[in-house]
């Protein structure tokens, strides 16, 4: 599966920031098939939804670090980060291309495991935190 660079995406969709969310989150849908078809991933569980993550990010970055702990997947990263190098590469907003790309993709990838997955970030590097931190966990009943 061929996926568009962090700065045509970023070219294509800056002007229309709703359809960027979806087309990402669309893009996820697709890499999140590809990868359970692949690895042969049938199951709707956080370990489930932690295997079909690592192998998004190893095609992505090489390799990644994803933990199952307390009901939740946890993926976090202080190093190399694709989108970053992008971003500071051709001089557009790195917060925009995480909000609108990176983490919709990572959302619609969660999708296809479970649809009930909530994505939290409550560490970003592009808010100028010290590392990213992603965390699906089931949503809660309001």
């Amino acid at each position: 599966m061929s996926l568009q660079s962090p700065h045509e995406f970023y070219n294509v969709y800056r002007d229309d920031p709703a359809e960027a969310k979806r087309e990402a989150y669309r893009i996820g849908q697709r890499m999140g098939l590809a990868i359970m078809e692949e690895e042969d991933i049938e199951g709707q569980g956080l370990k489930d939804l932690s295997e079909i993550i690592e192998c998004a990010m190893r095609q992505i970055y090489g390799e990644h670090n994803t933990i199952v702990e307390d009901g939740r997947v946890i993926i976090s990263n202080s190093g190399f980060c694709a989108i970053m190098r992008a971003a500071l590469t051709h001089n557009f907003s790195w917060r925009w291309i995480d909000e609108h790309l990176a983490w919709p993709c990572l959302e619609g990838l969660a999708s296809i495991v479970r649809c009930d997955y909530e994505l939290r970030i409550p560490s970003a590097r592009c808010r100028g935190d010290k590392e990213c931190i992603h965390v699906f966990e089931l949503k809660k009943d309001k």
